[in-house]
């Protein structure tokens, strides 16, 4: 395809974006807002490189946007529609020879990718958190404390493996008993290493 193809695809892709949450960022406020004001930008981008190769820019055909009902499937398709654009970008830029057009569209794919994914997945998470049922959570944070403790035994035994580890801290998330556990985790492993230099 050529630079300009790649271009009005590129663009066509954040138009229907730009509409999508605008339309959620008035149904539904953060983190859709905080997305939508980045998309003008990327537009425009598109826009500066479609006038200086004398391109005519295309109006955006995306009038509205049926969302979800809900905020949870909102998001959803927000994380949908942010991994459909970075495999579009992963296309673009292996079809892609001009410089000015392959960066904008790394940059495009690395803000999908860096920051529009991590900051609505991490929303879905809370939100699935704070409905989930408090004696489960209470059960789940149990778990994890006595795994907790099976591996510090096996820490200071000398039988952990570096499997058992990363599987143990993949286990943990920024949640508050996550955050506690691998605060304390971090301060025994270092006592650990402290006591061994001793010896």
């Amino acid at each position: 395809m050529t630079t300009q193809e790649n271009l009005l695809q590129a663009l066509d892709n954040e138009y229907k974006s730009y509409n999508f949450y605008a339309n959620a960022s008035q149904a539904f406020g953060l983190p859709f807002s905080q997305i939508f004001s980045t998309k003008l930008q990327d537009i425009n981008a598109l826009n500066l490189h479609l006038a200086n190769l004398n391109i005519p820019i295309p109006t955006n055909p995306y009038i509205s946007t049926i969302l979800p009902n809900t905020l949870r499937e909102t998001l959803e398709n927000a994380i949908s529609n942010e991994n459909t654009s970075v495999a579009l970008y992963n296309t673009l830029i292996a079809q892609e020879s001009d410089k000015q057009a392959l960066d904008t569209f790394y940059l495009l794919q690395a803000a999908s990718f860096n920051h529009h994914i991590p900051t609505l997945q991490n929303t879905l998470y809370t939100i699935e958190q704070n409905n989930q049922n408090p004696f489960e959570q209470i059960h789940q944070g149990k778990a994890l404390l006595d795994e907790t403790g099976t591996i510090i035994t096996q820490l200071q035994n000398g039988n952990l493996t570096q499997g058992e580890l990363e599987s143990f801290l993949n286990k943990l998330n920024y949640s508050l008993i996550g955050g506690i556990i691998l605060g304390a985790f971090g301060a025994i492993i270092l006592n650990e290493f402290l006591n061994k230099d001793k010896e």
